[in-house]
């Protein structure tokens, strides 16, 4: 039996070296790479713009706490991101999009809300708003082990992609004229939640199928993102087969 790749990992997320970076770039599992300042590596920072891992530079100070690293630090997931083109639509699926969130304990608390209804699989972007972090699986709380991540580029081309699929596509959005107590889902559909900041991308929503929203009666201006999931979660899951 072929010995599968060990990493000299530090709290099960850090790598440190050219190789074990190499080999996490291709096996799908790297999340981010931080460079020293002054270090270059030209055949690592193309294979990361190839796949769009984002990468950064810090100074000595940062790597002080990283004794086991003199140039660069991998940090990689414990759990395994998909790649869209995997998605395969059954006739009652319920997908989560999340756009635009920035804390990781709120896209943690995302996770658990879709595993606990079902949802087939949770999407997120490479690049806009957080990414798997030990912070967004502790918030999950084991739920992300149970549930299908899938992480995408540009947002555009894969509603498209995922209209294609067979999938309709809802948004919540707090200025949405229907009400999510009157709104009947079609399935299989995805639903797309945005951050509180900066919420869902207007040619998001120019593109959904449907847009609603979650009425409200208090002086607070919009419910956290995955508070707001979890409403609509509830709600559209009644009517799942």
């Amino acid at each position: 039996m072929e010995e599968k790749k060990r990493f000299s990992l530090r709290e099960n997320n850090t790598i440190f070296n050219k190789n074990e970076i190499i080999e996490a770039i291709k096996n799908n599992i790297l999340l981010k790479v931080i460079f020293k300042y002054g270090y270059k590596n030209r055949e690592i920072e193309n294979l990361l713009k190839e796949r769009n891992i984002p990468y950064t530079y810090k100074d000595s100070n940062y790597f002080k706490k990283y004794p086991e690293s003199n140039n660069m630090i991998g940090f990689i997931s414990p759990v395994k991101i998909k790649e869209l083109s995997e998605i395969e639509v059954n006739k009652d699926d319920i997908y989560v999009m999340a756009l635009n969130i920035e804390d990781p304990h709120n896209f943690g608390a995302i996770i658990r809300s879709s595993e606990i209804f079902g949802v087939e699989g949770v999407l997120f972007p490479k690049r806009r708003g957080v990414t798997i972090t030990p912070t967004v699986i502790k918030s999950s709380t084991g739920a992300i082990f149970n549930i299908d991540l899938y992480e995408f580029g540009g947002v555009n081309s894969v509603i498209k992609e995922l209209k294609n699929k067979g999938l309709w596509i809802v948004s919540l959005d707090m200025n949405a004229k229907e009400d999510l107590s009157n709104f009947k889902p079609l399935f299989p559909f995805v639903l797309i939640v945005g951050g509180e900041d900066r919420g869902i991308n207007l040619k998001v929503l120019e593109e959904s199928d449907f847009v609603i929203k979650i009425r409200t009666f208090g002086k607070t201006t919009s419910l956290n993102a995955s508070v707001s999931l979890g409403i609509a979660l509830y709600e559209m899951t009644k009517f799942k087969k």
